[in-house]
């Protein structure tokens, strides 16, 4: 049995899946890191690029774990409110404060780590 070193601590280190488990199609995969859910979905629909985001909807909450993400925007299926999933911005709300919370994501390994500190 071979053990894997966590990456470097300068790289995120928490393992949240592997690549191949993550939608290619827009939506959304929920993950257990340490206790906590995180929302985990490609960029956009057959992209390599891995995000990682809250499962709730800064808006009312809702769940972004129902939602989908469309060229590079996860939309909220409550009341459709869209945020950047780089970013966490809030998207064609000039004036919003709402800030969706995003994850630094490393893919090594075929495998995606999670920073959440």
């Amino acid at each position: 049995m071979t053990i894997q070193a966590p990456p470097p601590r300068s790289e995120p280190s928490h393992l949240a899946c592997a690549r191949s488990d993550v939608p290619a199609d827009g939506a959304v995969l929920t993950c257990r890191v340490e206790g906590r859910a995180i929302a985990v979905a490609r960029r956009s629909a057959g992209s390599d690029d891995i995000v990682a985001f809250d499962t709730r909807c800064p808006h009312m909450d809702g769940p972004l774990r129902l939602g989908r993400v469309v060229e590079g925007e996860v939309i909220c299926p409550w009341h459709f409110f869209r945020f950047d999933v780089c970013t966490g911005h809030a998207v064609a709300c000039d004036k919003s404060q709402m800030q969706l919370k995003i994850y630094p994501v490393k893919v090594l390994d075929n495998k995606v780590y999670v920073d959440i500190e």
